[in-house]
């Protein structure tokens, strides 16, 4: 069950089972994931002028201390490891030659953003729990939303 909270505007969970693990509780709202559902209110698309208007809502997904830690702890891990395995091929790259280090820093900043998704969620995974968005869609009334015609992405005129 969920508890709209006006003064933030968002749902916030009243089961305190965590959903990453199943087997701790969430002591605190502060720690629970809160991951945002978008619906499209209003779409215009005139030959000069587009837009769209959307709703926002956070959603909470209960997770417990431990699960939020283990969740922070890799983010920031993959994205050291990232960043620097992306300035040592940057690094390698302008010692062959300058013209290579330059081309070099597409595939860095590939890097940067793909390696730390990746390594992130193989951390995450390997503590033996669900990685964040995982673990949030497959919460209950995250998939009703998603039915109801809530979106993860948000809209683009």
């Amino acid at each position: 069950m969920y508890v709209f909270n006006q003064a933030r505007k968002r749902l916030e969970p009243t089961d305190t089972k965590c959903q990453y693990c199943e087997s701790g509780h969430s002591s605190h709202m502060e720690d629970n994931y809160f991951l945002s559902l978008y619906k499209e209110q209003d779409r215009t698309n005139i030959i000069v002028y587009r837009s769209v208007k959307y709703q926002k809502i956070p959603v909470g997904i209960s997770r417990c201390k431990s699960c939020r830690n283990i969740h922070e702890a890799a983010a920031t891990k993959a994205g050291w490891i990232s960043v620097g395995i992306a300035i040592g091929l940057e690094l390698i790259l302008f010692k062959i030659d300058l013209l290579w280090g330059f081309i070099g820093i597409f595939p860095a900043l590939l890097i940067i953003f793909g390696g730390t998704d990746y390594l992130q969620k193989k951390f995450v995974e390997d503590q033996g729990i669900s990685p964040k968005v995982d673990g949030a869609k497959q919460n209950e009334a995250v998939q009703h939303l998603v039915m109801s015609g809530w979106s993860f992405t948000m809209p683009t005129a």
